[in-house]
């Protein structure tokens, strides 16, 4: 998908919720830019959970495997056995830390019962060349629920699981990789989605993400001023199956860099021309908010941006959205993505971002 996006944004270049936000659109170029508010966002602290309701997850401990990247000249491991996930008491997500070469199968095992909701996801150390890393997910008594199509990769899903049982996840790298980090989400009977909290380690900024968004190795061209601290894919598997939609992205960027925070809000073309729609208040802090697309080759990519300048530093909000022409699919029938319910998610997020 990686190279897709490069060769198709190469090709446009030389072809030519809860959370609520009101977004103004100047009537002119000089039209005085509009300010909307968003409103703050305030993680529930209820212990009760009535049938798929949201609740914050509490940060989990250690993860119980850990790998330490040793000298280059350090074998892989082999291990042909499964490998059991085990979460920490009242932990419901984990990541795992290992390495794979190219040909491993890895399986790990992990319990859960039905009707719960359950993510998998994998983030690439930024060591090496970024790689495809398919993954297959069973049940111990043999339903496959990744991937969903027999000919269709898989390498990220969430969904309900149909049975109380082990279901095991397989990786089998195409080729190696030395450091990732696997993460298993499981919520709590009854819960649709949890909030999980990111914070910065160079500023202290942070935001909530629910578990149908997990941390990813940018496979994207540039799309932000600097680079991004955190990308999060959108793995909902059942918001991509039968639609157009192929794939999204959240990501935030901090830069002190003088040149990059002299021209912070000013508008770009990465990846598409870009429009300044307004301001928005976000926690008490004013963002530029843009927007801009491109196409080519019946792809769509469409980001929306927010940027602020604040004591000497750049910050930046971006979500990247890829959908393809439903008639790329003929003569199957392919829905579109239900594009409303997905803004709605980003500008969830962007919601609870504070910076400190």
């Amino acid at each position: 998908m990686r190279y897709k996006f490069l060769f198709i944004l190469l090709f446009v270049s030389l072809s030519a919720c809860t959370f609520q936000m009101e977004v103004v659109t100047p009537s002119s170029p000089s039209a005085e830019a509009a300010t909307v508010t968003f409103t703050p966002y305030v993680p529930a602290a209820s212990t009760t959970v009535p049938d798929f309701q949201e609740r914050t997850a509490t940060p989990p401990a250690l993860p119980t495997f850990a790998f330490t990247a040793g000298p280059s000249s350090t074998p892989f491991r082999v291990d042909a056995d499964i490998s059991p996930i085990h979460f920490p008491p009242n932990g419901t997500y984990l990541d795992v830390f290992d390495s794979l070469r190219n040909g491993m199968i890895k399986t790990y095992s992990v319990a859960a019962s039905k009707g719960q909701v359950m993510s998998v996801s994998v983030k690439q150390s930024t060591q090496g060349e970024w790689t495809v890393i398919p993954m297959q997910i069973t049940g111990a008594d043999g339903t496959v629920l990744c991937p969903v199509k027999v000919d269709a990769g898989c390498t990220a899903w969430r969904g309900i699981l149909p049975a109380t049982q082990d279901y095991l996840i397989k990786l089998t790298p195409v080729t190696d990789v030395q450091d990732f980090a696997l993460r298993v989400a499981i919520n709590p009977p009854g819960i649709r989605t949890q909030s999980i909290q990111y914070v910065s380690p160079n500023t202290g900024t942070s935001f909530y993400y629910t578990d149908e968004f997990a941390p990813v190795r940018n496979p994207l061209p540039p799309f932000t001023k600097s680079e991004p601290e955190i990308v999060l894919a959108y793995i909902d598997t059942q918001a991509y199956t039968g639609t157009n939609l192929s794939e999204a992205y959240f990501m935030f960027s901090s830069s002190d860099n003088p040149s990059i925070v002299q021209n912070c809000t000013q508008p770009v073309s990465l990846g598409g021309p870009e429009e300044v729609l307004g301001t928005v208040d976000i926690n008490g802090v004013t963002f530029v908010h843009s927007e801009g697309s491109g196409a080519a080759a019946g792809n769509f990519y469409e980001q929306v941006m927010y940027r602020s300048e604040l004591l000497g530093r750049c910050y930046e909000a971006v979500y990247v959205i890829h959908s393809v022409s439903t008639g790329a699919f003929l003569p199957t029938v392919i829905a579109e993505y239900d594009r409303a319910a997905l803004i709605q998610k980003f500008e969830a997020i962007v919601s609870t971002l504070v910076i400190k």
